[in-house]
């Protein structure tokens, strides 16, 4: 079968020039940023052209230069009507990939190419690092920081520190504040470098790095379906990734920051810009994130395997429905309609018939995504109504009888975090001896836990509700009929 090439794009107008450097050449970066410039591009006529740098030696040994920049994002899910969708794009926006390892001269010409204005990047979520022994004659620098802060470094020379020639930086890791962390590095690095005054001024002055938040479900390469999709596509695709439908890029335009050069936000509905990012993140946060933790535990007490099992049942459907709407929408503070409709993409998201999302791949460090993502709505929900949350007392007590493998599927599903968080829960379920007294020792010495919860949230009313709980869940076997009949109360 003929091998992905630019003449299946049968005569669509593709850029002609690089405007925007790419750091990373992964599935996620090429699924959502690089999808949304394509469509940019052709709603628009523009001539936005991506070269995508690999920033780290290996990987896939293959490169999007074989496929002339070319390659398919698969766009899945269900739509607003409760119908499946599969959408097959070509991306053409990419004009070519080229190694930081090996070709670094490459990587610096682009940094004297007048028509690049933009940098995007994805370097996972340890990419944005300061690493201290980093040089500047390193060819390239190893971290990311350090070959951005080179990149930068070479342009301001090649254009005598002209402020126009400053670049827009659009930071896409998973961290906070990823824009200004990124630098935070580079002036560090520009420091360590004893590099030129004017140019550490240059880089405050002329240049502008935004914080982010993304989000999309991209799992890639869609392996067990590849034979079949080469067939309905008729051709081979290497670099082919599927994604699911929902996507969201927040970019943070504080006061004072220029306006975006790249115009996704006046095009694309999904793309949001806006002075704070803060609301976005907390509503990704407690909605799409705490949704999950929210659910996960009583999912695997239930012996429920995957996201979209427990979402098509309508116990778990109502769980989240009546969690969502009762006790996290109403302590988010952006308008109530945009939280209802983001809840509502959110649960059609979970019901993806494309992706196969297990709860014990969720439940990885559930402790600490309960803290980050549940505990602020369990205790706001408290300080507002003077009592516990339900459901979320509920969930708590769930991830307790989870990690004491107290449940029938216990064996095969052990708790997935750190040695010493096993191993205090442990010490703390050692505390019920089987007496009413025994079980109270327990559920307080849980609750009171700095080392899970950042503080003591043990209170009487919330310590109550969560021995009921418990004793709920474990005194018979759990399942989601029984988890129906509570929601019935």
């Amino acid at each position: 079968m003929q091998r992905l090439n630019a003449s299946f794009l049968n005569g669509r107008p593709r850029p002609t020039t690089t405007r925007i450097v790419q750091f990373g050449e992964g599935n996620f970066l090429r699924a959502f940023f690089d999808w949304k410039v394509d469509r940019l591009n052709e709603a628009t006529g523009g001539d936005w052209g991506v070269t995508v740098v690999r920033p780290i030696p290996g990987g896939f040994p293959q490169t999007l230069n074989e496929q002339e920049g070319v390659y398919t994002v698969l766009s899945r899910g269900v739509d607003k009507a409760g119908a499946k969708v599969s959408q097959a794009r070509l991306i053409g926006c990419v004009r070519n990939e080229i190694a930081a390892h090996g070709e670094w001269a490459s990587v610096l010409e682009l940094a004297r190419d007048p028509n690049v204005t933009v940098v995007v990047s994805n370097t996972t979520d340890a990419g944005i690092a300061y690493v201290p022994s980093v040089a500047y004659a390193d060819e390239p620098p190893v971290s990311f920081p350090g070959k951005m802060t080179r990149f930068l470094h070479e342009r301001w020379k090649a254009f005598d520190g002209a402020p126009e020639a400053g670049l827009q930086m659009l930071a896409c890791e998973l961290i906070d504040h990823n824009g200004e962390e990124l630098k935070r590095i580079v002036l560090l690095h520009a420091r360590d470098w004893a590099l030129e005054p004017a140019f550490i001024d240059w880089i405050e002055t002329a240049n502008a790095f935004y914080n982010t938040l993304v989000d999309r479900i991209v799992p890639g390469f869609p392996r067990a379906e590849a034979d079949e999709l080469r067939r309905e596509l008729g051709y081979d695709d290497s670099f082919m990734a599927a994604a699911e439908l929902f996507h969201l890029f927040v970019i943070e335009r504080k006061e004072g920051m220029p306006a975006l050069r790249l115009p996704l936000g006046e095009h694309d509905e999904g793309t949001v810009v806006t002075a704070d990012v803060t609301p976005y993140k907390a509503r990704k946060v407690a909605i799409l994130n705490g949704a999950h933790t929210g659910l996960c535990a009583l999912a695997l007490l239930a012996g429920v395997e995957t996201v979209g099992e427990a979402v098509s049942d309508p116990a778990g459907a109502r769980f989240l429905d009546r969690l969502l709407n009762e006790e996290v929408i109403p302590f988010l503070t952006l308008p109530k309609p945009e939280l209802e409709d983001f809840a509502a993409a959110v649960l059609r998201r979970f019901r993806n018939p494309y992706i196969r999302h297990l709860w014990h791949d969720i439940s990885l460090n559930g402790l600490v995504k309960y803290q980050t993502r549940n505990l602020d709505r369990l205790l706001a929900y408290r300080e507002r109504f003077g009592r516990p949350a339900p459901l979320m007392s509920l969930s708590l007590a769930a991830w307790l009888a989870f990690y004491l493998g107290r449940f029938p599927g216990a064996a095969t599903l052990p708790p997935r975090d750190s040695a010493e968080i096993v191993e205090r829960v442990r010490a703390i379920g050692a505390l019920d001896d089987g007496t009413p007294a025994g079980l109270e020792a327990m559920v307080a010495a849980y609750l009171g836990e700095t080392a899970f919860w950042g503080r003591s949230i043990d209170d009487r009313s919330l310590r109550a509700q969560v021995i009921e709980d418990i004793r709920f869940l474990t005194d018979e076997p759990f399942t989601f009929a029984r988890l129906a009949a509570r929601l019935e109360r």
